[in-house]
């Protein structure tokens, strides 16, 4: 029979999608009626398929999106009977579907009648939902709210299910609505604790908790099951990963060893329900360490235990067991999981039968999202990512040897943390440093600039005040911390710049920012000793300004236009940008002001840089503002990509806390695309912005990628900034670095990943195909990397990697390159000189850029995206090609600058905000 295909429901505050089905199903049992009376069992069929097809999955969001709504009003009878009807109709076209055979039935009475009872049954459960379902679900939201997780995620129950095992019972109402089998999720349980795999056992929808099973492996999972019901687990991001690719008809044969029964049973509960044929094989090393035996009895047709010393069941292994099935009938379908030499030794015995075998990968993973790549499986000779891709791939493809060989990365370094001798990985120690011991600069002038009117200087005077120097750590102590290395402008200081501002009749400044910040105004706030009101300026244009002041290249774009620079060094923006954000978040909290309510609501997906700005926008012009990220804190790029000694994660925290301040929500450790789909959203909300950014890494494509030591950029910083790996075991997430890094690349990550390395205590070399020319890195952070003795190899790339018998990486063999003449974009390529060089290397992270990913584009067909995932959007307002669905920042460029994210989040909140208002 044909897989159902999911029917999208429609919201409760715009049911014509509902009613409009509805009345087709009204049409389509009409039809059921007439075919009936003539014995048209061609017609029957087609009308019955239907059903099948269409209103059994509407049927099916009904109970995982609206009875919910229900049972939280009381109406606990009325949802008891329109699931006890769904039931009753499933069961009555089934019979109704089967007994037709060639468009003939065996027994045409009992067949009339059966149909008779299911169209009448379908008009009065549609009858109830019209009459009663919809006005009391009249203005109820079909997702939960966001609250009942932002104190932590409480578990409800823990049971011990066999040694050092345990079962969680947890409340995470997202998870629960949105998860399907095999599906997975990613588990910090405590704030300063790394983020774990873990697989969804079971879970209920309409009470909102889920199931999942928990062996004590490591620290943190040791850690986590000292924790009792009551208590709150910190962050539980899910669904992640693909469903589990289950046929649609056929036998089908569930492995499981210890945990694996947790991840096979809703398998078999979803095979059960469609009446498949489901033989389940458990095993374990003995009696207590077989799970879930009772719960997958009751969906399996058969049920083999095998346990190593014969305490249960029959001794043995599993792959005994399945042999003896292969052997004696027909398998469509083989699922294995468990230890990985089981998952390995299930899909050799499969092979020769041919029978289609999946394996569940529990790969090392940071984010679960795609983004970092460090749950990288080789499956059919090809990178896959399992967290994105899989888990589930075909256990005749998968590189296991590979897969073993990366599984014990962090072995020695979470020994080593347990004991009591911990590696702090090479990296100097220093005293804490304090205020006393940064250095400072005074104010330079060439007049009394204490006691002068700064308002009134004239023109040549202010061009001849000289630009005032930053100051910043020494690169002999910087290189020892990870505390901010430019240390901003201090009021006076501060002052003098802001007084260069010629405050132009025409300041061609504000055409170089991407969100046309009022330059000359808040500069002048600075000058007569306002930072804080200049800080209310800057908000008013971006909801970011003390990030953008750190990070953002002015020298490329408003300092690039400044007058002042004609004839000298033009005004620092960028530090007066930051100075006045950073008085506004540290002084009197003043928020900029907010329309009145227009009653409009606004999904931002992504946390970065473009939902934030474009968040802050709407919030101000009066819309309702909720924000979805798939990790645990917002921030996005700005916390996990950029490290704290460029940018402070407090400040991004202090940033998102003024959000929250002016009424923006955020929906934390929710996956869209998985949790949820952008349809679904669509329903719900009057428009919505995609800042979901550029985050599927790219890998050189080389020999040797696969070495444990092998980093993408993306999770090598995300391990360091977000995770903090530089304080491991302090904080739970390891990151391993050798003597000798090399960091492939040379823009801004490149920069960032290389300056980290160094501060573990590393000798760090870039490599770089072009010439310092051609890089894309800041001229600051260039020159900050050479003061702190990272070393650059220009004209070099890697070719091929070796490792040693334990898989580590050992050397690079590189080529070196020479440049071409420029292309039509003006820049320069590269070719092969033939010349080649081998460098030792421990540990090599690639920063070559990330490419969009593709997982909402994937579950809305209607969104159109070009080469590379990127969304294609209207170039005035940002709209995709989805009505009413915006878009900005990387996700529409591929990676970019955070201030140009932030520009496109700008222009899209405007003309969504005209939209909404129907201007």
């Amino acid at each position: 029979m044909p897989q159902p295909v999911p029917a999208p429901l429609a919201p409760e505050g715009n049911l014509d999608g509902w009613h409009a089905l509805h009345q087709e199903a009204l049409h389509r049992l009409s039809s059921l009626e007439t075919a009936l009376d003539l014995g048209d069992w061609a017609r029957v069929d087609e009308s019955c398929r239907w059903i099948y097809l269409v209103l059994r999955p509407h049927n099916e969001a009904e109970e995982h999106e609206l009875f919910p709504l229900l049972e939280e009003l009381g109406a606990e009878q009325l949802q008891e009977q329109l699931s006890s009807e769904h039931r009753e109709m499933w069961d009555l076209n089934l019979q109704l579907l089967t007994g037709i055979i060639d468009d003939q039935v065996k027994d045409p009475a009992v067949s009339q009648g059966l149909g008779r009872r299911l169209a009448n049954l379908i008009r009065q459960h549609i009858d109830t939902e019209e009459y009663l379902l919809l006005p009391l679900l009249k203005g109820r939201s079909v997702w939960p709210t966001d609250e009942v997780t932002q104190e932590g995620y409480l578990i409800l129950e823990k049971t011990l299910v066999a040694p050092e095992t345990w079962s969680f019972i947890v409340q995470a109402p997202m998870i629960a609505r949105g998860r399907k089998p095999g599906q997975f999720i990613m588990v910090a349980p405590f704030a300063t604790s790394e983020r774990v795999p873990l697989t969804l056992v079971n879970g209920d929808p309409r009470k909102g908790w889920i199931r999942f099973v928990v062996m004590e492996v490591g620290a943190t999972t040791r850690a986590m099951c000292k924790l009792a019901a009551g208590d709150r687990l910190y962050a539980v991001a899910g669904p992640m990963g693909k469903p589990t690719e289950l046929v649609d008809e056929g036998t089908v044969v569930l492995v499981a060893g210890g945990y694996g029964a947790g991840a096979v049973l809703t398998a078999a509960e979803v095979l059960s329900a469609r009446g498949q044929r489901v033989i389940s094989i458990l095993g374990g090393r003995s009696r207590e360490r077989v799970l879930l035996t009772e719960e997958l009895g009751l969906v399996s047709d058969e049920l083999i235990i095998t346990t190593d010393d014969g305490s249960w069941g029959r001794k043995g292994i599993v792959t005994e067991a399945l042999k003896e099935i292969l052997d004696r009938e027909k398998v469509a379908e083989v699922i294995a999981v468990g230890p990985m030499p089981m998952m390995q030794a299930v899909a050799e015995l499969t092979r020769p039968y041919g029978v289609f075998t999946l394996v569940s990968l529990n790969a090392l993973m940071v984010d679960g999202t795609g983004m970092c790549g460090g749950c990288r499986v080789t499956v059919g000779g090809e990178f896959k990512f399992a967290c994105f891709d899989g888990p589930d791939f075909d256990g005749h493809k998968v590189d296991f040897q590979m897969l073993r060989m990366r599984q014990n990365w962090y072995k020695e370094d979470e020994q080593q943390a347990e004991g009591s001798h911990i590696c702090r990985v090479g990296r100097n120690t220093v005293a804490p440093l304090t205020d006393a011991d940064l250095p400072t600069i005074e104010p330079v002038a060439d007049f009394d600039w204490r006691t002068a009117d700064l308002a009134a200087l004239k023109a040549p005077q202010r061009m001849k005040i000289p630009r005032q120097e930053m100051a910043c750590q020494e690169p002999s102590v910087r290189i020892t911390n990870f505390m901010e290395v430019s240390l901003g402008l201090n009021a006076e200081q501060a002052r003098l710049e802001a007084a260069r501002c010629l405050q132009c009749k025409k300041p061609t400044c504000i055409d170089g920012c991407p969100v046309g910040i009022d330059i000359p105004g808040f500069l002048k706030q600075i000058e007569a000793g306002n930072p804080q009101e200049a800080g209310l300026i800057l908000k008013r244009y971006s909801a970011l300004p003390s990030v953008c002041g750190r990070v953002c290249p002015q020298e490329k774009q408003c300092e690039a236009r400044c007058v002042v620079g004609l004839k000298g060094d033009s005004v620092s923006i960028g530090r007066l940008e930051r100075y006045a954000a950073d008085s506004l978040l540290e002084g009197e909290s003043k928020l900029p002001e907010i329309a009145p309510a227009t009653g409009k609501k606004v999904a931002i997906v992504g946390a970065g840089p473009a939902g934030l700005a474009t968040a802050g926008e709407l919030i101000q012009k009066g819309h309702a503002v909720t924000v979805y990220d798939a990790l645990h804190k917002p921030g996005g790029v700005l916390l996990y990509g950029i490290p704290e000694f460029r940018l402070p994660n407090a400040i991004v925290d202090s940033e998102v806390e003024a959000l929250r301040r002016l009424g923006v929500k955020f929906v934390l450790n929710t996956l869209v695309g998985r949790a949820m789909t952008l349809e679904e959203l669509r329903q719900e909300y009057d428009a919505i912005f995609l800042g979901t950014g550029a985050g599927l890494p790219r890998m050189l494509g080389i020999p040797g990628e696969e070495f444990k030591g092998v980093y993408t950029a993306n999770e090598f910083l995300t391990r360091v900034n977000l995770m903090r790996a530089d304080l491991f075991p302090q904080f739970g997430t390891p990151i391993t670095i050798g003597k000798h890094v090399i960091v492939v690349g040379c823009g801004n990550t490149a920069m960032d990943a290389a300056r980290c390395s160094k501060r573990l205590g590393a000798e760090v070399t870039v490599v770089y195909r072009r010439s310092v020319a051609e890089s894309t890195a800041r001229k600051e952070e260039l020159e900050h990397a050479m003061e702190e003795g990272i070393v650059f190899r220009w004209l070099t790339t890697p070719l091929s990697l070796t490792g040693n018998d334990q898989g580590w990486i050992t050397e690079a063999e590189c080529g070196l390159m020479e440049l071409t003449e420029p292309g039509a974009d003006g820049r320069r390529g590269v070719r092969d000189t033939g010349n080649r060089e081998t460098l030792p290397c421990d540990t090599l992270v690639i920063a070559l850029g990330c490419a969009v990913n593709p997982l909402i584009a994937q579950t809305e067909k209607g969104l159109k995206t070009l080469r590379g995932g990127v969304v294609v959007v209207d170039e005035v307002t940002g709209e995709t090609t989805v009505p009413g669905v915006y878009a900005g920042g990387d996700v529409i460029t591929g990676g970019a600058t955070v201030i140009l994210a932030m520009g496109q989040g700008h222009r899209a909140a405007e003309a969504m905000h005209q939209k909404l208002m129907g201007v």
